[in-house]
């Protein structure tokens, strides 16, 4: 070990210190992995291990912050701050007898914390208690399930019990524990599958309950020693319900979750050690699947599911397996079988393959390829596919081969684009287009068409194809194969659309963009002729040409089209996501366009550069109307129902669209009530990084001016406030920064347990920016409404009112602000906050010019201000004696005798409290009332002369 390394640690230790004092606890977590890989000394990696278990438990993983802990004590068995951790998680995890045992060795260890570590100790010894007597219960309940579910009775009985063993392994780790019954559960819900393969709601319900216990990764890791990592894999074979693939496919994941020690749901990235400790299972599991990517006797959506958990878990970048592990996939054979995969297609295929297939390889080669990092790494990724390219080429002269290459360029420009582009500018590539266009086989020519629209990529590409390529289409079009006729008309939309919305660029006619929107609309009109397939394509022609504003406002107004693109979306799913998505973000201009420089742009036409010019139909009027449009006739749930996508760029895309539908407050209810809410918080979690922005900000929208428990109803309610959360952020921009802060004071509103939550999730540091700042009004008011509601949580108040922070003199300090709305919000915690004698207490101590400050209060000419005001004083007064005495000393005393002398009705509440405050004082006995304000309070006669 030398000093450069340890040193090394050190430096990454303290950085981890620094980000989890700061809320980064995933940053935290990265430091301290780092620093474990450089194998410090002993003493040093204890220390660090217990770090890495505090911020573990924080971000609720208990099983890693009780192997941290774990590994922590293997160095040092007397440390009692890890064995501390490591109670709290078996706590969480209800292992309370462990958890007893660690608190009293901590009890021991460290005996100054007595207090801190026997309210725990008695905490668990409660919570044991209780278990106890839930699992004696809980046993009985259990039993009587597993005899209906395991018997050979009533089918319909047994579905119903096994849906109940579902339940209450939900319920509780105590309850998982009672159903999984040592592992004894698992032979039989395998036997049930295997022995009711034509009962669709047993074999699901089956598959449900073992998926739901592997949520623990001791059980995972019980499966895989067990039945093998084989039996695993192959139960997706066993039948294709889609329900039941579903489970399978959650079962694997859970397997890699607990191989690698990694959540992506939870933002839980790999353990490197644990990877490597599991590193045998891992390769087995992932050759398994390799294996299962080209087997005859694997039906085609178990094939797709595989395909999607390579995807999820093979790259890095992603938050999947630890770097490295999708290098050696693509040195093995792993790429290979993809690329063989993806020369597949439902008219033409070795082993079962479905339409959706070459989408899922699209993105898993898109995804695969981004994970290459290093240039190294992408050119070996690049002959790999150079050398299986070069192989189908030297088999050319067959018709099977000309297919079969023409898929794999197709899924290539679909996917990692320009290793695609690279193979595609070939002649000879060209001219085999050319070739499978002008044959008679209408799988050729069809191939050859959907070939010629992906090859158009680019402007000059497009011109390219047009020089030689239009007599081919329109000869394809002319075919009495409606697949070839559609695929050679999506060719021409895309020809025509190649100038995208710069009107100077236009590749044809004026008028032809408009004409080919004519022609697909009615294709996609006729359901009953045109099969689901035939009409995606000409949705996918239909999305090139919306780049043009005349035909943007064609579609907008046309209400059977746009319904006949609604039906499209329920019936083909996530076929047309990104066609349809890309008509949506079309017609409502919400692509990312650069900000204009107008001195550039005059010195660009003084140099006689082009300039793209902007289209008169796509001014802001323009694009409202179209968006109003859209949402009337069902664009959210076409949205909906086609979001089943892995692909994050189509995601990014739907997240654009319902960002621009949510612009305009007025047709937000509509979205709410067609699972606009549902679908954005689904987009936060999965698009990319510029798509979840983009989703969360929509949330904000949709709950900015809504009832909160009407926008986010039950769980909802919970889920939405980590992404509202991640919009407060100085890179984003000021809107989305606004409408979190007033979705954020919406949900705190709600209840203690939402308030908790956001606590939770640190929106004070977060929000604490925005309150602090001076030069954005709206932003400051809208924090400070933010922590108002805030204050109703016990922990904040505590936090805002102890001694040692200044929180407390800025709700002071801003009820006196000029801004009316921060005024108001400040006035208003000033009064909540009084409530408390500690508080009151040290805005007379610490602040030295309280009297001036109040005084502005009582005096504001805003009359809430003022009123908010006086209660807060009022309550000041009736804090203590001794405040009271200050107060009355001081010059407020007389403000408060002249509010009560006012003759204005609308100061009639501002009146009260400040006869409530001076009530106060009499009661502690610093002033009496005279006898003419006797009289005047008994009789309600004025003295007062002219009054």
């Amino acid at each position: 070990m030398n000093s450069g390394s340890i040193e090394s640690a050190e430096n990454l230790k303290d950085s981890g210190n620094i980000a989890f004092k700061n809320g980064q606890l995933n940053e935290a977590i990265d430091f301290y992995t780092e620093a474990l890989a450089l194998n410090p000394e002993n003493a040093l990696k204890s220390t660090i291990y217990r770090n890495r278990a505090m911020v573990r438990l924080r971000l609720d993983d208990f099983e890693g912050c009780e192997m941290d802990a774990t590994q922590a004590l293997e160095f040092d068995g007397a440390d009692a701050k890890a064995l501390f951790r490591r109670a709290l998680a078996r706590e969480k995890m209800e292992n309370y007898s462990s958890a007893v045992m660690d608190a009293r060795n901590a009890l021991r260890l460290e005996p100054k914390n007595r207090h801190c570590i026997i309210e725990m100790l008695q905490r668990i010894l409660k919570l044991s208690e209780e278990k106890k007597k839930t699992a004696m219960s809980m046993e009985n309940r259990v039993d009587n399930m597993n005899k209906l579910a395991f018997s050979d009775g009533n089918l319909e009985q047994r579905v119903i019990a096994l849906n109940n063993l579902l339940v209450l392994s939900r319920e509780s780790e105590t309850a998982a524990s009672c159903v999984w019954n040592g592992g004894k559960i698992v032979e039989a819900l395998v036997k049930i599958i295997d022995g009711n393969l034509a009962n669709e709601n047993i074999v699901v319900a089956a598959a449900r309950v073992l998926d739901e216990l592997m949520k623990n990764s001791n059980r995972a890791i019980y499966l895989v020693d067990n039945l093998g990592i084989r039996r695993i894999c192959r139960l997706m074979e066993k039948c294709v319900y889609p329900h039941y693939l579903d489970a399978c496919g959650i079962i694997i994941q859970r397997l890699f979750n607990a191989l690698a020690k990694m959540n992506q749901e939870k933002e839980i990235k790999p353990d490197p050690e644990i990877c490597e400790a599991n590193k045998i299972y891992i390769v087995r599991l992932i050759l398994e699947l390799e294996e299962m990517l080209t087997d005859i006797n694997v039906a085609a959506p178990p094939r797709d599911t595989t395909i999607d958990l390579l995807l999820k878990n093979l790259m890095h970048m992603d938050g999947g397996l630890p770097r490295g592990w999708s290098w050696r996939f693509v040195e093995d054979r792993g790429l290979l079988k993809l690329m063989h995969v993806s020369t597949q297609i439902p008219e033409q295929c070795e082993y079962p393959v479905t339409a959706e297939t070459r989408q899922h390889l699209a993105v898993c080669l898109a995804r695969l390829y981004d994970d290459m990092v290093f240039d190294t790494r992408r050119q070996i990724f690049k002959e790999k596919v150079d050398t299986f390219f070069n192989n189908l080429l030297n088999d050319i002269a067959e018709p099977k081969v000309k297919v079969k290459l023409a898929c794999l360029l197709i899924t290539l420009l679909q996917g990692p684009v320009d290793v695609g582009i690279n193979l595609v500018t070939n002649d000879r590539v060209t001219a085999l287009m050319l070739e499978m266009a002008s044959s008679n086989d209408s799988l050729q020519q069809s191939t050859a068409a959907e070939l010629i629209v992906h090859t158009v990529s680019k402007h000059e590409r497009a011109t390219t194809i047009l020089k030689f390529g239009i007599p081919v289409l329109r000869k394809l079009y002319d075919s009495k194969d409606d697949m070839v006729k559609v695929r050679a008309l999506v060719g021409l939309c895309k020809c025509a659309s190649a100038g995208g919305d710069d009107t100077a660029k236009q590749t044809m006619q004026e008028g032809s963009a408009l004409k080919l929107a004519q022609t697909c609309k009615k294709f996609l009109l006729d359901v009953k002729r045109y099969s689901v397939e035939v009409r995606r394509f000409a949705c996918e022609g239909l999305s090139y040409l919306t780049l043009d504003a005349d035909v943007k406002e064609w579609v907008a107004e046309d209400p059977l089209l746009l319904q006949a693109l609604l039906c499209l979306s329920k019936s083909a799913g996530s076929l047309c996501v990104y066609a349809l998505a890309s008509i949506y973000v079309n017609l409502t201009n919400s692509y990312d366009k650069p900000k204009i420089d107008e001195e550039l742009v005059k010195l660009a036409q003084f140099a006689k550069h082009h300039v793209p010019e902007t289209h008169p139909k796509d001014t802001d009027d323009y694009v409202e109307r179209r968006v109003r449009l859209l949402v009337a006739d069902g664009a959210t749930t076409a949205c909906l129902a086609i979001s089943k996508t892995e692909s994050r760029n189509a995601l990014e895309l739907l997240a654009r669209a319902m960002l621009a539908f949510t612009e305009f407050s007025d047709l937000r209810g509509q979205i709410l009530s067609e699972g606009g809410a549902k679908l954005c918080l689904f987009l936060t979690k999965n698009a990319t990084s510029e798509g979840k922005i983009k989703a969360a900000h929509a949330i904000a929208r949709l709950g900015s001016q809504v009832d909160p428990s009407v926008a986010f109803p039950g769980q909802r309610a919970y889920e939405v406030i980590r992404p509202l959360i991640g919009l407060l952020h100085p890179d984003i921009d000021g809107r989305s920064n606004y409408d979190a802060l007033l979705t954020l004071t919406n949900l705190a509103s709600m209840s203690d347990s939402v308030r908790r939550r956001m606590i939770k999730e640190r929106v004070i540091s977060k929000a604490e920016e925005y309150w602090f700042m001076t030069d954005h009004a709206l932003l400051r008011a809208a924090a400070a409404e933010l922590f108002l509601n805030l204050l109703f949580c016990d922990d904040f108040f505590k936090e805002i009112v102890r001694t040692g922070t200044d929180k407390l003199k800025l709700w002071v300090l801003y009820s006196t602000e000029d801004d009316e709305r921060l005024a108001l919000a400040s006035s208003a915690g000033f009064a909540i906050l009084t409530e408390s004698e500690e508080a009151c207490k040290r805005i007379i101590d610490e602040m030295k010019s309280w009297p001036e400050i109040l005084k502005d209060i009582c005096m504001s000419g805003n009359i809430e201000i003022q009123r908010r005001g006086l209660i807060g004083i009022a309550n000041m007064v009736q804090s203590s004696e001794k405040v009271a005495c200050e107060i009355v000393a001081s010059e407020i005393f007389r403000v408060l005798v002249a509010i009560t002398k006012l003759k204005n009705k609308d100061r009639e509440p501002a009146q009260k409290e400040a006869r409530r405050a001076l009530d106060a004082a009499i009661k502690w006995g610093i002033i009496r009332p005279t006898d003419r304000e006797i009289y005047e309070r008994n009789t309600g006669i004025s003295t007062v002369c002219g009054e």
